[in-house]
């Protein structure tokens, strides 16, 4: 029995050397493979039940395969944007197809190219996947990342145009997408995103102004100039309005909790307006018609405190655009003190008189420098409404803010959206009640807690309260700038699919600090603008972080990120299983994937133009080729010597 086991043993132990070869004919044919991962072979013993306290029964060994999927390979350089490794624990999100896969699978080899239809694709034939980055709408619900200053959401266009918000910690073909270069092409980006910094005069005179020129894009990828203007009216109390940009419809500023505090209306004209044309405004439930004759002005269009009602005649005859601007912002302007007085039961619609405000002067006036008329809301019981459909020279439009056009093909007036009344609560209000928007007084000193304005702020000249509201009333400190554009960009109205796109996010700073606007003893400086849009430009290359973040390159120096490559670890990734092209798959021993920002716990980092090498070391290869070879013979020698044995043993029996 012993001679047959000592024959069996010696097979054995020709098998698990056999498998130790082959382990080691893998390492070395794998030493320039990216991302290898180098296999061991160790060996466990194989007994047999002993019966016979006098007699041996051989057992033999059994080769036991590991592969060091935990080992870090060396990091080498490369030329190629495209080329990625890990340090650090993790892997990249791989599959075989690049759209709609059926599974997914994990990967250390980082040298990833471009494919005909612009996916980036691994030596393997595994496309990268993660999750696709977008301007933050505001959605509390989305997973945002932050760079350089900008927030940014993790999300993507489904087919129907609706704003799909990723689940960072699912791994499926919903939460998980390819990225394109292809797609990149050109790009323009719509402003979501604006931060100012500046410091506003504590030694001002009451009612005197400071002016805030922001740079923003539209959808388009048009530059505006969108102006604030800061009215001091007490100590430590500002307000804040918005001049629409040219091309803009209108502007409103809501507060943390949504209410609106300011609205202007904005019209720009390109040419003189025929005779015979017109336009209405409808202001607190009242249409004003504003018609452009031959002949003389009526007198409706000389300003008087009370105003005047329609029909309000404009002369064109002889005049430039700039004289006929004049004018219409005259009759703009006494329609509103008509309508105001009205609304309010007010001696006559003059600002002062309604708001008690000193500044602005107006509701309605031509804007300086250009061929603009604003108009500032002033209700808060009605929407204001504009109809410009006749409104043109010859046959074409005599203003960029024309009538938009509905589902049906009509056009449709369009709106100034009405103002937020105030609480009903009794002075004082509490700290979560709105205390009004900018024509508001409550019957109040400006100095008082509850006097509507835009800030007010503590003796150390850091922001106290925005819009009424402090950390208890509203913990967040951002608010929002609706924009509805006339120049055929998408509106910026906190919609989530055309023809409107997310509001611009306002940060002035945060409550009691001094990182945003601040009060203190100093001229007015600006100290920072930040926001996140960009013009147009043409693709150029990709940028990678240690973040995964990748970012694209355009040729107008414009940054933009697009993409996030996650890194997925796991507990026990020595359990995955191999597969060819250099991934792995999860198995119950190793455990589910936890994906995670690269950097992020225990997520390793994402390098740039760096690929991490196989961990074949070809000495230690080569020192285990001679001793399983000599492992080899022994156990050939072992079957041998049984052999000469046994037949030792039959020749007996001749």
């Amino acid at each position: 029995m012993s001679l047959y086991g000592a024959l069996f043993s010696g097979v054995s132990g020709l098998q698990a050397q056999s498998s130790a070869l082959g382990a080691i004919a893998d390492n070395v044919t794998n030493v320039n493979t990216v991302g290898y991962k180098g296999t061991k072979v160790n060996f466990q013993t194989l007994v047999t039940q002993q019966v016979s306290l006098t007699a041996y029964s051989p057992g033999g060994v059994q080769s036991k395969p590991r592969t060091g999927v935990d080992v870090q390979g060396l990091l080498q350089a490369t030329t190629s944007s495209t080329d990625i490794g890990i340090s650090g624990q993790g892997f990249f999100v791989v599959s075989g197809q690049a759209i709609d896969p059926t599974g997914y699978a994990y990967s250390r080899a980082g040298s990833f190219k471009v494919d005909k239809d612009g996916y980036l694709m691994n030596s393997g034939g595994y496309y990268m996947q993660g999750w696709p980055l977008d301007n933050w709408d505001g959605t509390a619900a989305a997973s945002t990342v932050t760079k350089n200053g900008n927030v940014y959401m993790k999300s993507y266009k489904t087919g129907s145009g609706d704003t799909y918000y990723i689940n960072p910690n699912a791994v499926d073909n919903t939460n998980m997408r390819p990225i394109n270069l292809n797609t990149i092409g050109g790009t323009a980006r719509a402003t979501s995103t604006l931060s100012i910094g500046a410091n506003l005069p504590s030694a001002a005179d009451i009612g005197s102004t400071s002016k805030t020129n922001a740079l923003i894009f539209d959808s388009l990828g048009t530059p505006h100039n969108m102006n604030y203007t800061w009215t001091k009216r007490a100590q430590n109390v500002w307000d804040a309005e918005i001049t629409p940009p040219e091309g803009a419809r209108q502007v409103d500023m809501l507060s943390q909790n949504g209410e609106t505090y300011f609205a202007a209306g904005r019209l720009d004209f390109t040419s003189v307006p025929d005779a015979g044309t017109s336009m209405t405004i409808n202001m607190s439930g009242t249409a004003y018609t504003f018609n452009f004759v031959a002949g003389a002005d009526s007198a409706s269009t000389t300003l008087a405190a009370a105003g005047a009602a329609s029909p309000f005649d404009i002369s064109v005859a002889g005049r430039t655009l700039s004289q006929v601007l004049d004018k219409l912002g005259d009759a703009v302007e006494n329609a509103s003190r008509n309508a105001y007085a009205a609304e309010y039961g007010s001696a006559d619609g003059l600002v002062e008189t309604v708001t008690g405000k000193t500044f602005p002067t107006r509701w309605a006036e031509r804007v300086s420098g250009e061929n603009a008329i604003l108009f500032r809301q002033g209700s808060e019981s009605d929407t204001m409404t504009v109809d410009t459909s006749l409104l043109v020279t010859g046959s074409q439009p005599a203003v960029i803010q024309t009538n938009p056009i509905d589902s049906a093909g009509s056009p449709q007036p369009w709106t100034v959206r009405q103002l937020s009344a105030p609480s009903t609560a009794v002075v004082p209000m509490s700290a979560a009640d709105w205390r009004g928007s900018w024509v508001n007084s409550n019957n109040l000193n400006a100095s008082a807690r509850d006097y509507p304005s835009a800030m007010t702020f503590n003796g150390d000249g850091t922001p106290d309260t925005m819009f009424g509201y402090d950390e208890i009333g509203a913990d967040e400190p951002r608010s929002e700038v609706r924009l509805d554009w006339g120049n055929g960009a998408l509106n910026m109205d906190g919609s989530s699919a055309p023809p409107g796109s997310p509001a611009i996010s306002q940060f002035w700073g945060n409550y009691n600090s001094g990182d945003g606007i601040t009060q203190r003893d100093s001229a007015y400086q600006l100290n920072y603008i930040s926001q996140n849009g960009n013009k147009f430009g043409n693709y150029a290359g990709v940028s990678i972080g240690e973040d995964g973040v990748v970012t694209a390159l355009f040729d107008n120096g414009v940054t933009t990120p697009i993409f996030m490559i996650p890194i997925a670890t796991f507990v026990n990734p020595n359990g995955m299983n191999s597969l060819s092209g250099n991934v792995f798959q999860e198995t119950d021993n190793s455990g589910l994937p936890t994906v995670r920002a690269a950097g992020e716990a225990s997520a390793g980092t994402v390098n740039q133009a760096t690929l991490e090498a196989s961990t074949v070391d070809l000495g230690t290869e080569f020192t285990n080729m001679i001793t399983t070879q000599r492992a080899y013979s022994a156990a050939a020698k072992i079957i041998t010597t049984a052999d000469d044995m046994l037949d030792e043993l039959i020749r007996i029996k001749r």
